[in-house]
C-alpha cells in the first residue's frame, strides 16, 4: 500500500510547466511547416518504411530536396524523442545525475545525438574497412527511415500523454512505448530484408544487429541503471 501511495504521489507531482505547452506548440508548428514545404516527399518517406523498393528509389534519387528533408526529419526525431524520454524519466522517477527541467531535456538530446553519431561513425568505418561503403550507406539510409518515422508517430501521443490524467494517461503511456518498440522491430526486420536483398551474409548481419543495435541498448540501460 505504501509503494502504491508513493507511485500515485509521484504521478501527481508531474505537473506541466508553461514551457511544455510552448515547446509542443512550436514542435507542432515545425511539423506543419515540414508538411507544407516538402509536400509529397514526407509521405514517400513514411511509405518507404513499409516499401523496400520505395526506400531504394529514394536513396538512389538523392535529390537536394530529399537531402534537406532527411536532415530536417532527423532534427525533428531528436526533438520529439528527447521530450518523450524526458517525460518517461519523470513518470518513472528515474532522473539521471539529478538533472531537472530543461537540463534533463538537453541531456536527453545530447544522449540521442551521441548514440546516433556513434553508430554513424562506426558503420562508416566498417564500410571503409570492408570496402562496402556504398552498401552500408544504403543500409543506414534504410534503417534511419525508422528514426524519422518514430519522430512523426510519437508527436500526437506526446500531447495526449502530457495533457491526460488517470487511467487514460496510463493507457496512452503504454501505447506510446508499444509504438516505439513496434517501430524498432520494423527497423530490425528491414535490416534483415536489406541483408537478404543485397546478398549480405546473415552471419555478418547478425553480428551487426548484436554489436550496433541490441548490445548498445543493453549497455545504455545498464549505464542508466547505475546512474539512476
Amino acid at each position: 500500500m505504501q509503494m502504491l501511495g508513493q507511485e500515485i504521489l509521484l504521478k501527481a507531482t508531474i505537473h506541466q510547466p508553461t514551457w511544455y505547452f510552448i515547446y509542443l506548440f512550436l514542435l507542432t508548428g515545425f511539423f506543419a511547416w515540414i508538411r507544407v514545404y516538402y509536400g509529397n516527399i514526407i509521405i514517400q518517406t513514411v511509405q518507404a518504411s513499409v516499401n523496400f523498393q520505395m526506400a531504394n528509389r529514394m536513396f538512389n534519387d538523392n535529390s537536394l530536396l530529399q537531402n534537406q528533408l532527411d536532415k530536417v526529419l532527423y532534427l525533428f526525431y531528436f526533438l520529439s524523442m528527447g521530450f518523450l524520454l524526458y517525460y518517461v524519466e519523470l513518470r518513472l522517477g528515474r532522473i539521471p545525475y539529478d538533472l531537472h527541467g530543461l537540463l534533463l531535456f538537453l541531456f536527453n538530446l545530447a544522449l540521442l545525438a551521441g548514440v546516433f553519431l556513434g553508430r554513424l561513425l562506426m558503420l562508416n568505418m566498417a564500410g571503409v574497412f570492408f570496402n562496402r561503403i556504398k552498401v552500408l550507406r544504403e543500409y543506414l539510409y534504410n534503417v534511419f527511415i525508422f528514426n524519422k518515422l518514430t519522430g512523426i508517430a510519437i508527436l500526437p501521443l506526446i500531447f495526449l500523454l502530457v495533457y491526460t490524467r488517470g487511467i487514460l494517461q496510463d493507457v496512452i503511456f503504454w501505447l506510446t512505448l508499444l509504438v516505439v518498440f513496434g517501430i524498432f522491430l520494423m527497423r530490425l526486420i528491414r535490416g534483415v530484408e536489406f541483408s537478404y536483398r543485397k546478398e549480405v551474409l546473415i552471419f555478418y548481419m547478425f553480428l551487426y544487429l548484436c554489436a550496433l543495435e541490441i548490445v548498445p541498448l543493453v549497455l545504455l540501460y545498464r549505464w542508466l541503471e547505475g546512474v539512476l
